[in-house]
């Protein structure tokens, strides 16, 4: 899909991290199709990426601020146009570094820009979306959040809160028409061409991600609470498996570490949870599960 596939025509985005790399893709995939685009960032490239903008006949604001000053930053967008309509996170940084070696200052630094930023910004964008009667924000996860990932301690942490984040926000979201996702992009910018193959960087581009993100901020996209993996031009969505696991009226270690197996056996049944209900009914309402899986 083509940015101009699509109209955003009228609304305004902010984009953080909108200077360089995928963000700068995101910025430019929306002015094309007419939005008004806010690039935010920490160093003077979103005044560049606004420039070019510009340049092509769009709109579009650069505002130089830290993910974390969140308050800052909606403020000079409503300075500028009023209202804020889609909101997309992009800022992150990693400070890669085995666990028994990285320092509280590597951790403390990779948790604030990447998981205090995203909220920062959301809550700053939070009664702007609902005053208006709605809005979407957009937050970026990763395969490391999701699965872990050698040297990542600080990064997967501060991106699993993100998904946690993502899937409160949508709950609390809906009553005022506030969408909230996350995207796990899989892409060749300055972040992971140290760590991708030469094929992977050259199937890998920031188009193919930013077409998924343009598509799941669209207000005729009515998706909420999701985690989609995006690259290479295929877009997925992420869901909890929960196996269907042992129950004994007797629970002792003896009992599940003899029957540990069947805990872990997936072929036996699973379902897919989807609230804080369903893990609460797994344990007190053994038998309607079984029942209902069967």
């Amino acid at each position: 899909m083509q940015a101009n596939d699509i109209s955003f025509k009228g609304l305004v985005v902010a984009v953080i991290g909108g200077g360089r790399g995928i963000g700068r893709q995101y910025c430019l995939d929306l002015a094309k199709a007419g939005a008004t685009v806010v690039a935010a960032g920490p160093s003077k490239s979103s005044e560049a990426v606004a420039a070019l903008v510009r340049e092509n006949g769009g709109a579009a604001l650069a505002v130089q601020a830290d993910a974390r000053d969140g308050e800052s930053i909606i403020r000079q967008v409503l300075e500028a146009h009023g209202r804020v309509d889609a909101l997309v996170i992009n800022s992150g940084i990693v400070r890669d570094r085995s666990f028994a070696k990285m320092t509280a200052e590597e951790w403390d630094e990779v948790i604030s820009v990447n998981l205090t930023g995203s909220f920062s910004c959301a809550r700053a964008a939070w009664p702007v979306m609902a005053s208006q009667g709605g809005g979407a924000i957009l937050f970026t996860t990763s395969g490391a959040g999701m699965h872990g990932n050698f040297g990542q301690a600080n990064y997967a942490a501060a991106k699993a809160g993100i998904i946690g984040l993502c899937k409160t926000l949508a709950i609390e979201g809906r009553r005022s028409g506030i969408r909230v996702n996350a995207i796990a992009p899989m892409a060749t910018t300055d972040m992971t061409k140290s760590v991708l193959s030469e094929e992977m960087l050259n199937a890998l581009t920031v188009e193919q991600v930013s077409a998924v993100a343009l598509a799941l901020i669209h207000p005729k996209n009515r998706a909420t609470g999701t985690v989609i993996e995006a690259g290479g031009g295929w877009a997925g969505a992420m869901r909890w498996e929960r196996s269907l696991g042992i129950w004994t009226d007797r629970a002792s270690p003896a009992q599940f570490l003899e029957n540990w197996e069947s805990v872990m056996d997936f072929s036996a049944g699973s379902d897919h949870p989807i609230s804080t209900a369903d893990s609460l009914n797994a344990a007190t309402y053994p038998q309607e599960r079984l029942n209902q899986d069967n």
